[in-house]
């Protein structure tokens, strides 16, 4: 089980609008909607994968490293993840045509992305109906076996799929009509390398789930036609101190054992604001994973999607279960 938690001040106070002005509102946003899940951030057109069922950005699994990077450049980072490896992220353009890739043996054994640069030959995108990936796809598994143990992927935010030695995550937004909002693949040798449920704590796994979340916001944040964060090192130390401190005394609150708000943290911390917000999670097996399952929580998806924020720190850290703990701190 995973838990997610979420505060936000904003010092505006809200207006109570008339229902005609409400449902014409609504009408707009469900247009800019429709436009936005329809425009690719990527810079170049989506193809037809040729070899695999999906494509991310037009890279598929089993690609080589050099001709990802014939396509995409350089990554503009690169972090450690769970499986022991390095999740390298490549985008350009203020985090447009956003994707994630980790090799082995300089070959594409994972990728991701949250944005709109999924291509398939069933004709799959992103905004496709979960009932139609079901369709095109297939049933979903229910576990993942290693070894004598089994591990249940059943959830009604995403979907896992196992096919070709492939394992496939499609990961539906709730708030969007159950539409595909991203979607992993992690090849067999790559699902193998991990043989419990969460990967080994280390202080560069922290450091780098810390950096992977600040790309998925931003990459959310581009995605819906927002303006990308920038990321603070002081605030991330605060928002770490929280996560710590929650693993530390095993609790999950946004007010920490001495009653202290997030706000008063960052105030005790020197941090300045006009408006501010806080997410937490915890549980999740991996950044990716926390980041979709905040998405689909309505408090935490404001927070990342507020226009009124421009500023994020992300602090980790891991229990002695080796469970992460994510805290999110949001200013502007």
């Amino acid at each position: 089980m995973y838990v997610l938690a979420f505060l936000v001040i904003i010092l505006v106070l809200p207006i109570k609008e008339p229902a005609p002005m409400i449902t014409v509102q609504q009408q707009l946003k469900n247009k800019v909607a429709d436009w936005s899940s329809s425009k690719t951030t990527s810079d170049g057109a989506l193809k037809v994968p040729s070899k695999q069922e999906f494509a991310v950005n037009n890279i598929q699994m089993n690609m080589t490293k050099d001709a990802v990077e014939e396509k995409l450049g350089s990554a503009q980072r690169v972090t450690s993840n769970e499986y022991g490896t390095n999740w390298h992220t490549y985008y350009s353009d203020d985090y447009r045509g956003f994707v994630m890739i980790s090799y082995i043996d300089e070959k594409v054994n994972a990728l991701y992305s949250n944005q709109n640069v999924i291509s398939s030959k069933s004709k799959i995108k992103y905004g496709t109906p979960k009932e139609t990936v079901r369709e095109r796809i297939g049933k979903p598994i229910t576990d993942k076996q290693k070894g004598n143990v089994k591990f249940d992927v059943q959830d009604d935010e995403f979907d896992n799929f196992h096919k070709d030695k492939i394992y496939t995550t499609a990961f539906y937004d709730k708030h969007e009509n159950n539409n595909l909002t991203a979607l992993l693949q992690v090849s067999e040798k790559m699902e193998n390398r991990l043989q419990q449920q969460y990967g080994a704590p280390s202080e560069g796994l922290a450091q780098s789930f810390e950096l992977q979340n600040f790309d998925l916001v931003n990459a959310e944040r581009v995605q819906h036609e927002l303006e990308p964060l920038k990321y603070s090192s002081s605030i991330s130390d605060t928002a770490r101190k929280h996560s710590e401190d929650m693993a530390k005394h095993n609790y999950f609150d946004h007010n920490n054992l001495s009653g202290n708000t997030p706000f008063d943290r960052m105030e005790a911390d020197g941090h300045d604001f006009n408006a501010a917000g806080e997410n937490l999670a915890y549980g999740q097996t991996s950044s990716i994973y926390a980041h979709q399952g905040l998405m689909n929580s309505l408090g935490h998806r404001k927070n990342i999607l507020k226009k009124e924020f421009d500023t994020l720190g992300v602090g980790v850290d891991f229990n002695k279960d080796r469970q992460p703990y994510w805290t999110e701190n949001y200013t502007g």
